[in-house]
């Protein structure tokens, strides 16, 4: 399945709005700013959304986000696991979805959620859980693909 993830042509200077559409489901997804790296294609580690682009979105499991896809786009440095690509320049790994509501919380990770609403200065998702489970039962536990635009 091909999921599109459409951002906010004007980012916010503490995170990045955007849309993402599965089928008919459409969510609201926050993820860092962009922060270019000098090394690194795929931006800053830990601090910067991933760049516009299409990527695989492989099978991820983990203990803190359980079930989940992780984004790989080689041409781009972003890859699943540090040093898989063999390639010498700085890689940024473990770029995945999964639940978050504010920017802060993730470290180059995309977070759905139902609604983006202000909350004090800064900008969040709504009901992040929430959406997440939606995601889980719309899309099979499989590979897909995402373009960011």
């Amino acid at each position: 399945m091909i999921l599109t993830l459409t951002r906010e042509r004007n980012p916010q200077p503490d995170c990045t709005l955007g849309y993402l559409q599965v089928g008919s489901l459409k969510l609201a997804t926050i993820e860092r700013p962009w922060v270019p790296s000098p090394t690194c294609k795929g931006g800053k580690k830990g601090e910067s959304c991933v760049p516009l682009g299409t990527y695989d979105l492989v099978l991820h499991k983990s203990l803190k986000h359980g079930k989940t896809w992780a984004l790989v786009n080689h041409e781009l440095d972003v890859v699943r696991f540090e040093g898989e690509d063999g390639d010498p320049d700085e890689d940024r790994a473990t770029c995945l979805i999964h639940v978050a509501n504010y920017a802060r919380e993730l470290q180059g990770c995309i977070a759905p959620g139902i609604a983006h609403q202000r909350q004090g200065n800064e900008y969040m998702v709504t009901s992040s859980r929430k959406a997440m489970e939606i995601l889980r039962s719309v899309l099979p536990w499989e590979p897909h693909t995402l373009e960011i635009k």
